[in-house]
């Protein structure tokens, strides 16, 4: 007892110094926040020869949650941090008849640092290339469940040909988004009026060598709002492929009236003898009133799974916002495919749900 009666003071003064020791390290540390969402919708689809309700994650935009913060270095120097994990289960693009259950994955998005200051931002690790979501720009705020990326909801999705499947969704139909997240350096140029500049160089997630350029807009523009992004990618695949280049964009309106309008154009070419490059045009009509936004696209798809293919896409969608951290949504969808010499079954999904932010 009594040595217990001794040890016990001197455990507290411990413990005190040691949290005195913490606070004071704590007033100068890095700060970060947590934020993220969820996104959940439930699908239904018809292939012409089934069809199926699933339970999805909306990989329009994944289910996620993120650090990120930013600290002033001095003299107009910033550095910060975007640390992001997606957290899926049955991720939209990877349903179809034969796999109603995908198991929950982790799946790294972005774990990048960077360093800002009045001649730009120069960020390093992994985190979007320069011209990721360059053929995605759009002002319509429906894009939680319609967008120029149509292989995000039932891309592994075959088409079916008198009962015989073919080609998924995703190997007809894509919309050619340049290189997306890896390991890169890029820089940001600061804003030239309305237009920016980025580059970024890095490996891709197969082990690719890859380089993009981008030129970016974001301006008023007579009563309303244009944003736009033009990219060029290369992506050395090495072997027969040699280089996988790509270019394209996208470009948005929206009227101080709620009208919106969002085209998109990309081609992508291999250096493979005989392979044709494949392209993909995509355009979108919209309306914002309030809380809520409506749309309908139209996306074609050339030559991506066989030269000859055409893939083509319809779809309608409404969006409501109560509040700025919740979306309810509903949207409808029909995939076509045209390939000499075969009669493939159009594919349709309905599919409505709703993201909650924090």
């Amino acid at each position: 007892m009594i040595r217990s009666l001794r040890i016990k003071p001197l455990a507290v003064a411990v413990t005190g110094a040691l949290g005195l020791i913490a606070a004071a390290g704590a007033a100068h540390a890095f700060e970060a926040k947590i934020s993220g969402h969820l996104n959940r919708m439930i699908m239904h689809a018809d292939d012409g020869q089934r069809s199926e309700v699933f339970h999805a994650d909306n990989i329009n935009s994944q289910t996620r949650f993120r650090f990120t913060g930013t600290q002033d270095l001095g003299s107009g120097l910033k550095a910060g941090i975007n640390w992001e994990v997606g957290w899926t289960s049955n991720p939209s693009d990877k349903l179809n008849m034969t796999t109603k259950s995908v198991a929950s994955t982790l799946n790294e998005r972005h774990v990048d640092i960077f360093f800002q200051g009045l001649w730009g931002k120069v960020s390093l690790g992994q985190g979007d290339g320069a011209a990721n979501g360059g053929m995605e720009v759009d002002l319509s705020d429906t894009t939680v469940i319609q967008y120029s990326g149509v292989q995000d909801i039932g891309g592994a999705f075959a088409f079916q040909s008198g009962g015989v499947a073919g080609p998924t969704i995703s190997a007809t139909t894509n919309n050619l988004d340049f290189e997306s997240r890896y390991d890169r350096i890029r820089y940001d140029t600061p804003s030239f009026g309305p237009v920016s500049f980025a580059v970024s160089s890095g490996t891709t997630g197969d082990g690719f060598d890859a380089t993009e350029l981008a030129a970016n807009l974001a301006t008023e523009l007579g009563a309303g709002k244009l944003a736009g992004t033009l990219g060029w990618s290369s992506e050395d695949r090495g072997g027969a492929v040699g280089d996988e280049k790509t270019v394209g964009g996208s470009l948005s309106y929206l009227a101080r009236n709620g009208f919106n309008v969002t085209v998109g154009h990309g081609q992508r070419e291999v250096d493979t003898i005989g392979t044709a490059d494949k392209k993909f045009t995509y355009l979108k009509l919209g309306y914002k009133y309030g809380k809520h936004a409506v749309s309908a696209d139209y996306g074609e798809a050339k030559d991506h799974a066989a030269a000859g293919d055409k893939g083509k896409v319809y779809g309608i969608a409404y969006v409501w916002s109560p509040q700025k951290w919740v979306e309810l949504y509903a949207g409808l969808k029909q995939h076509q495919l045209e390939r000499p010499g075969t009669s493939f079954d159009d594919i349709r999904f309905l599919s409505v749900g709703t993201r909650i932010k924090f």
